[in-house]
């Protein structure tokens, strides 16, 4: 089944991304218990969690290059696109007029995924400071916890859709 219209625009990822953002965050939402979260282990009363760690900075620090890294690799995608549509050959090859049909929505997908990844790492860094200035650390509330996680697995599904559909059209008989 081709979306050749489908890919002409970079809006028409907003159709993808924004239902399947809402559905992880209602899955993860209504998936927890409780009213809050704690972001370290220590400060949780669960004995099993005693040997897990005392900080989330270690788990912080690998959630956040994980981040950095598909950011990375999705700005040097939209630069390669950018490059195959801005090509001054008269005559394009047929690989590159795969790419430039694709080009809109890939790019769409490769900037959300920069996007969210971004704001994800914003919301995670602002929302741990502010938990480890709360006395009883209670700011780490459900919804919070959700949409972080959300952010970051749209983020990553983006990063992923954007280099499967680019594959798929780059490699169409």
């Amino acid at each position: 089944m081709h979306f050749d219209n489908f890919n002409g625009s970079i809006w028409h990822v907003l159709w993808i991304l924004v239902p399947l953002g809402t559905l992880v965050y209602l899955l993860i939402f209504f998936g927890l218990d409780g009213e809050y979260y704690f972001f370290d282990p220590k400060h949780n009363h669960d004995l099993r969690l005693k040997d897990e760690g005392n900080d989330y900075e270690p788990h912080s620090k690998r959630y956040q290059d994980l981040a950095k890294l598909a950011i990375t690799l999705s700005a040097a995608a939209i630069a390669f696109l950018i490059n195959i549509v801005a090509s001054d050959k008269p005559v394009a090859p047929k690989f590159a007029q795969r790419v430039e049909a694709v080009a809109p929505f890939v790019a769409g997908l490769f900037g959300a995924c920069i996007a969210l990844l971004v704001l994800f790492m914003v919301v995670q860094a602002v929302w741990y400071e502010e938990y480890c200035h709360s006395p009883d650390h209670s700011t780490y509330k459900r919804w919070k916890y959700a949409l972080s996680t959300s952010l970051g697995y749209a983020g990553l599904l983006s990063f992923v859709l954007g280099f499967m559909w680019l594959a798929h059209y780059m490699f169409q008989p």
